[in-house]
């Protein structure tokens, strides 16, 4: 059955948030992506694919069928977010997660002051989700960790790693005294010598651009910095990177704090 044109309407209106707040949902694409949430326990509204991709899914996930319709590679073309659609399109109800104060300061948080570009949000995800960090907790105006972009740079890790918002200043005051809140800065402690904690603690990644900011720095009682390094064939040939990439820093930032375990 073909898509009518009231369907396409709203399916394309999902690239705005407006809209995906609106009924509840949140999209993604891609096979890889698609079959790790249908992997998961988020709830399915709808998936959208080509007769050969519906096919095959619906043999490997059963369950899929009553919420498997199959489309034209016309009609998959014009509800895409994507440059150049992969096969199947699919709608997932937005998880509810409402963050517990006292699960807050269990385990290792990862907290994100101000990120806004959502393909780097997405990658935090991925590495976060790859080396066990228990959540993520992200100030207010972080960007959506459920916008399309996002959801594929995670490669669907948003559906396993809770994601939650909050105001950090107020969560913050109900830490237990003296409570690790690692934070990156260009003064900090070299994360490669200084102690960190694999047990619970936050640790903070600022905004793409300004750091960490002033509000959140605050808040932060053990600074730590990403060194930069020079090769032992030129020891003072200058940097031509200023900073790191959010996510990337995220990755070193993780694997240092699980070798700090071993």
């Amino acid at each position: 059955m073909s898509l009518s044109s009231q369907q396409i309407k709203r399916l394309q209106a999902y690239r705005q948030k407006k809209f995906r707040r609106e009924d509840g949902v949140f999209v993604a694409e891609t096979p890889k992506v698609i079959e790790m949430l249908l992997d998961s326990p988020l709830a399915l509204r709808m998936l959208y694919a080509l007769p050969a991709y519906a096919e095959a899914v619906s043999r490997r996930y059963p369950d899929c069928r009553p919420y498997l319709q199959a489309v034209t590679a016309k009609e998959l073309e014009r509800i895409s977010c994507l440059t150049s659609p992969q096969q199947v399109f699919g709608i997932w109800e937005r998880p509810h997660r409402q963050l517990n104060r006292a699960d807050a300061f269990q385990g290792i948080s990862l907290v994100l002051d101000g990120l806004q570009d959502p393909g780097n949000l997405g990658t935090i995800i991925r590495i976060a989700d790859w080396f066990g960090i228990d959540r993520l907790i992200c100030s207010e105006d972080t960007a959506d960790a459920f916008q399309p972009k996002c959801v594929q740079a995670s490669m669907g890790a948003v559906a396993h790693l809770p994601v939650y918002y909050a105001d950090l200043a107020r969560l913050a005051a109900d830490a237990p005294h003296d409570f690790p809140f690692f934070g990156t800065f260009l003064e900090g402690e070299n994360v490669f010598e200084h102690p960190l904690t694999d047990t619970d603690a936050w640790y903070c990644i600022g905004n793409e651009s300004h750091g960490i900011r002033p509000a959140t720095a605050v808040l932060i009682n053990r600074k730590i910095h990403i060194p930069t390094f020079s090769p032992a064939s030129a020891p003072h040939r200058p940097h031509a990177a200023e900073s790191l990439n959010a996510a990337v820093a995220t990755g070193i930032l993780c694997a240092q704090i699980r070798a700090s375990g071993r």
